[in-house]
Parts: structure tokens; sequence; C-alpha cells
């Protein structure tokens, strides 16, 4: 009797140990996952901040230089339709001088909004650099892509930036080419830089008083 008492007390006692442990060990794996997921969260960030303009949060030209390459790609297998815009502030440097760097962000930012609005799902912006943005036009005509161009001159002429009480107008020269007008990724950037500054004129404010 006394045994059997002595086993059951035992038995009680490994079975709270064991259950402590198990515990335990799910706690453990619970810290564990929710570390995961921060880090897995973390690297998210990171891979988004690598791919996006801080300033505007479009993407950069990192990732549209992925963007380009995979509509290239996909032209030349399926023999389909694009074009690329490149666009450019006007005078941006005298609007930096005159008005200020903050002033000059709030147009950039002004811009890439109008862009971001005036483009398909389909389509794709980014800001590459300074004052220089450009848009992939996927399944597009010559015809169609110059629409695109009057569309979005129109969209930021009628668009004043309000920046500290003040509207700002600004104007933007935009070249083009089309995929199938280049041998090449360079080929195609080069003729539509070469066109958007055909296309430049020395409008910097319209209303700057």
């Amino acid at each position: 009797m006394k045994a059997s008492v002595a086993l059951t007390q035992e038995l009680k006692k490994r079975t709270k140990i064991e259950r402590g442990s198990v515990k335990q060990l799910v706690d453990e794996i619970s810290t564990l996952r929710s570390m995961l997921e921060a880090q897995e969260d973390k690297i998210q960030d990171l891979k988004k901040q690598a791919l996006e303009d801080p300033l505007t949060g479009l993407s950069n030209r990192r990732a549209f230089e992925t963007e380009l390459k995979s509509a290239l790609s996909f032209y030349k297998r399926y023999n389909r339709s694009g074009a690329v815009l490149l666009i450019d502030v006007d005078a941006f440097k005298g609007i930096n001088d005159s008005l200020g760097h903050l002033a000059g962000d709030a147009l950039l930012k002004h811009l890439a909004t109008v862009l971001k609005s005036h483009i398909r799902d389909t389509d794709f912006v980014a800001r590459i650099g300074g004052d220089e943005f450009c848009i992939i036009l996927r399944e597009v005509t010559a015809a169609e892509a110059q629409l695109k161009i009057a569309e979005l001159e129109a969209a930021m002429s009628v668009s004043p930036c309000t920046y500290e009480g003040k509207d700002i107008y600004m104007s933007i020269s935009i070249g083009s080419c089309l995929f199938k007008s280049a041998n090449s990724k360079e080929e195609l950037m080069a003729k539509a830089d070469r066109s958007m500054y055909a296309q430049k004129n020395d409008l910097t404010l319209i209303d700057n008083t």
C-alpha cells in the first residue's frame, strides 16, 4: 500500500515536471516564432527601402532597371508593344535657387503624385534621380504614347504645387522611345533622353509672386 502511494506521488511529481517542461518548450517556440516574424518584417522593410525612393515614395532607379529589363524581355519574347517616357522638370535648379531646396522637394513629391495618378495599373513609374522620372508604358502604340505625354503635360499645367500657402506652377519636358525603336536598354534610354532634351524649354515658374 505504501509502495503504491509512493509510486502515485512519484508519477504526479514527474507529470508536473513534464508539464512544466512542455510549457517551457511551447513558450520558447512561441518566443522564437515572434523573433523570426520580427526579423522577416525587418527584412521586408529593408527590401522595400532598397527599391523605393525615400522622398517621393515611388520606385527608385534600381527597381526601374529591373522592371525595364522584365518589360523588354516580355516584348522580345511575345512581340508586344511598349514605350518609355523620360520626364524632367524644366529649369529645376532655378526653382531650388529661388525658392529653396524644401520647395524643390515639395515640387518633386507633387510631380510624383500627379504622374502616379495618371498611369494605368499595368504601367510603372519611378524617380530615377534628381528631377528625372521615368514611366514604362505597356501595350501602347506610338500615337497612344504621344497622347499620354500630352495628358501628363496638361495635368501639370493646371495642377500647381501649394507650398507655404503659395501656388507654384512648373512645366515638364517628356521624351519617349518605343521598345521597337531600340535594340538594347541602353539605346532605348539614350533615344528617350535625346527626345526629352529636344522638348526642353526654359519655363521655370509661371506664378512665383
